[in-house]
């Protein structure tokens, strides 16, 4: 869940207990600026996440299984990341878009508003790759 309220910082949720290590290693690895988007505040600062850009493409650490996924789910690659997004977000390019990395562990959410789908959303994906795969657990790959 995130919100922004009256220009204030975003807001995101904390990862679980058991997740906070592999978050708080992954928030320090996190890029400044995000697909060429400047960092912007979020709230609370030990959240392990990050937010960019305005409207904010935020991350969140340690969520849980997105809805819509299952073993026939497929998934997005982007530099050995497999993303999942629901289908009806996938196919409609209008609305915002909400991916989850689920073959590592912790999951990481990534949400992107609409104006950022698209080369920016590439770029996003990019850029995350690295401190992903770096920090987190991989588990089987997606279809």
């Amino acid at each position: 869940m995130l919100v922004a309220a009256c220009g204030g910082p975003v807001e995101i949720a904390r990862p679980p207990s058991r997740d906070r290590a592999a978050c708080e290693a992954l928030a320090d690895r996190l890029p400044e600026r995000l697909a060429d988007l400047d960092p912007v505040p979020f709230t609370p600062e030990d959240a392990d996440g990050g937010a960019w850009g305005d409207p904010p493409i935020t991350l969140t650490c340690g969520v849980g299984v997105p809805r819509g996924f299952g073993p026939a789910s497929s998934c997005i690659a982007a530099n050995g990341v497999d993303w999942f997004a629901p289908d009806d977000e996938t196919q409609d390019n209008d609305s915002d878009i909400t991916l989850t990395t689920v073959t590592l562990t912790p999951r990481v959410r990534l949400h992107v508003p609409a104006t950022y789908r698209g080369g920016t959303l590439a770029a996003a994906l990019v850029d995350l790759a690295g401190p992903l795969t770096e920090t987190l657990t991989a588990g089987t790959r997606c279809l």
